[in-house]
């Protein structure tokens, strides 16, 4: 490797190798089975108190020399910006591997099942099987160099059933624990919501499956990030120590965790990552730091980087005591919510948003559901939400999809007087 300290003050350099499959459906029969084969490396130079990023697909030597050489011309363009390397190398690494998660014979077996599993009730299903694997290694001007393995997997589909949908994923790092009785779930989900009538505009209970609630606690997360708030884009600023959701939320972010399909032994600086309790009893108790974050907040590093900011890898909802038949029992009238998507903020220093309940929604009377429903969105406050949550369920499931990018531990949440109106 080149001696970077030779021209710059500081640097981290990244390398990454990865494989991923991905095995696409639809019309209940496999269409598209592609592969891509990555290995690219990005190194953070800084000099002077100016900071500058630099990418090069198929590192060698000799790319490395030019890119860092053209950079050079940059630099005198840049404003100034802080740089901190943070360091803890008490690596934890206790993580499942699975190489047979890009096996290509056993992908589309899992896919096939998913499929049979689906249309045993469901008309049509279409939706993604996805595995990969990388190799990643991080280097930096502390003298750390690290070393890491990875492996995740997921499947993500959707049945449908004259005009009704359901949605269901499975989340691992072992390709044999992708549950493809997922396909089951959606089909019955689908075959329940059949007839749904237009709802009505109100403030409802809402019962939020795992699968839409792992969204907003999604979205939770990043308001978490130390850059976030520095930004001035969350609002979570200023409220280090202050009630932000009822005291029956624990809210923790996790690196570490065995089966967390975004567990990495280390950051992208090269810190160890950990478990951070981010809300304890409806109290915030931390920032995501970076090495930079946590200089300007005159704290630690949490193991989050993101060179620029601070992100979860896995986040974990402390789970209740309640069982989702305990919690239906409980509304008088509101909503069972199974999915979210498009969720949007018109304002993200207050947290006002809205988002559209995708695929089925059920009316429920009396602690017992009515019928389906459709034509919803919910147009809320997501601090007001996590205030008004007074019941989690003791299941929880390891949700991730494009709506959901951050792997989030959800169960079942039960919030009072959700605003909810009309689309």
């Amino acid at each position: 490797m080149i001696d970077l300290l030779k021209k710059y003050d500081k640097f981290v350099a990244i390398e990454r190798e990865a494989i991923s499959k991905q095995v696409r459906f639809y019309n209940s029969r496999i269409g598209v089975l592609k592969e891509w084969n990555v290995k690219e490396m990005i190194i953070y130079i800084y000099r002077n108190g100016r900071l500058l990023s630099v990418s090069i697909e198929d590192p060698n030597e000799n790319k490395i020399r030019k890119v860092l050489d053209k950079a050079e011309d940059i630099f005198n363009y840049l404003s100034g910006a802080p740089f901190e390397i943070g360091e803890n190398r008490n690596y934890t690494n206790n993580k499942i591997f699975d190489e047979s998660v890009v096996d290509e014979e056993k992908l589309l077996d899992k896919a096939n099942e998913a499929i049979n599993e689906a249309i045993k009730e469901a008309k049509e299903v279409a939706g993604i099987l996805y595995g990969t694997t990388e190799k990643i290694k991080v280097y930096n001007s502390k003298g750390i160099t690290c070393e890491d393995k990875n492996s995740m997997a997921y499947l993500s589909l959707r049945a449908m059933n004259d005009g009704a949908s359901g949605h269901a994923v499975s989340c691992s790092r072992r390709l044999d624990a992708i549950d493809t009785k997922a396909g089951r779930e959606a089909a019955e989900i689908a075959a329940d919501a059949k007839d749904a009538k237009k709802a009505m505009e109100g403030q409802y209970d809402v019962l939020f499956a795992p699968l839409s609630f792992a969204d907003l606690v999604s979205n939770l997360g990043n308001f978490s990030s130390a850059f976030a708030v520095d930004a001035g884009y969350s609002f979570l600023a200023d409220k280090i120590g202050k009630k932000v959701a009822n005291e029956c939320v624990t809210l923790y972010d996790s690196g570490v965790e065995r089966d967390g399909i975004s567990s990495r032994k280390f950051d992208d600086e090269g810190v160890a990552t950990a478990k951070t309790k981010i809300i304890e009893n409806g109290v915030l108790k931390t920032y995501l730091h970076n090495g930079t974050t946590a200089m300007l907040h005159n704290t630690k590093t949490t193991g989050n980087a993101g060179i620029v900011a601070p992100h979860p890898w896995n986040l974990i909802i402390k789970a209740g005591d309640w069982k989702k038949e305990e919690m239906i029992e409980e509304i008088k009238e509101g909503l069972l919510i199974t999915n979210v998507w498009y969720t949007r903020f018109q304002n993200y220093r207050n947290g006002d948003f809205s988002t559209v309940a995708r695929d089925a929604a059920f009316y429920i009377k009396n602690g017992e559901i009515k019928h389906a429903v459709k034509g919803i969105r919910i147009s809320d406050n997501l601090q007001r939400i996590f205030e008004n949550i007074t019941a989690l369920s003791k299941e929880i499931r390891q949700i991730y999809w494009w709506e959901v990018e951050n792997p989030v531990f959800a169960p079942y949440a039960l919030a009072k007087n959700v605003r909810i109106t009309t689309s």
